[in-house]
This record gives C-alpha cells, sequence and structure tokens, in this order.
C-alpha cells in the first residue's frame, strides 16, 4: 500500500463514470490484490476533504481535517469512490517538504491493515449487491481496465 497520484489518461478513460473524481493531483491510497468476484485487483482510493457528515463510517477512514474541509464534513479515504488501476497508471505521491501531506502518510502507514480489511470489507458488500448511491461503478470500470 502506498500513495500515489493517478496517471492523467486513467481518469479521462474512466471519466465517463461521472462518481470518478477527476482531480488529476489528488491522492489515492494504491492497494494491490484485494479480491472481488474471487480475482486480485488493485485498486486506488482517493483522498477526499469534503466527504458528506451523512456518510455511514464503513464507507471511509476518517484524517485528521485539513484547511479546504468545510464545516461538519469529513476528511478521509474514501471508500465508495475506489477504482481498480494497472500499478503502472499510478506515480509516487511525493510528501518531501510537505508536514500535511507527511502526517497523512504517517496516518496512512500506521493503519495499514485497518484500511485495506474495510476496503476489502466494502468489496465484498459491493459484490453482494450494495451499492451506495454515489459509489463508483466497479464492475464498468473493471471492463475499461
Amino acid at each position: 500500500m502506498r500513495l500515489v497520484k493517478i496517471k492523467t489518461s486513467v481518469l479521462k478513460k474512466y471519466s465517463i463514470d461521472k462518481q470518478i473524481l477527476q482531480k488529476e493531483d489528488r491522492p489515492c491510497v494504491l492497494i494491490m490484490r484485494l479480491l472481488y468476484k474471487r480475482q486480485n485487483y488493485t485498486f486506488a482510493v482517493p483522498i477526499r476533504s469534503n466527504i458528506p457528515a451523512a456518510s455511514p463510517k464503513d464507507e471511509y477512514f476518517p484524517l485528521p481535517t485539513r484547511n479546504t474541509t468545510k464545516n461538519g464534513r469529513h476528511h478521509g479515504i474514501h471508500y465508495i469512490k475506489m477504482f481498480p488501476v494497472k500499478p503502472s497508471d499510478s506515480v509516487l505521491y511525493r510528501t518531501d517538504g510537505d508536514i500535511y501531506s507527511a502526517l497523512i502518510k504517517a496516518v496512512v502507514d500506521k493503519n495499514e491493515k485497518q484500511i485495506i480489511k474495510e476496503c476489502q470489507d466494502y468489496l465484498l458488500r459491493y459484490e453482494n449487491g450494495r451499492h451506495p448511491k454515489y459509489a463508483t461503478d466497479i464492475d464498468y470500470l473493471l471492463s475499461l481496465l
């Protein structure tokens, strides 16, 4: 698991799914070997600064609030926005010289097992028909991969 940015070409290819977050420099957590429909895939899980307050706790991993997080919203790793990628579709997200990014990386690294488990649990729920309203269409995105 590592912090990455997703290549612009991949975001453009996936842009037909309106739930894919299109911000080019958005950090994502790249997780290898998550099981979905009995196959292992690599997923990018976006970090967002304004997750709605009403979002169920099993749809995101909370991170320290950042200056762009609005009152009553959450900053975190948003599981319902995850999408499949090839490992080569990503570039390392640099945290050098950025204290806040280094803090986020430290929190992610410290909670790696929990984040992976929660992502896997989300995929299992998704596979079993629980598709949150604003979730990415994983099956469609896999067909484009």
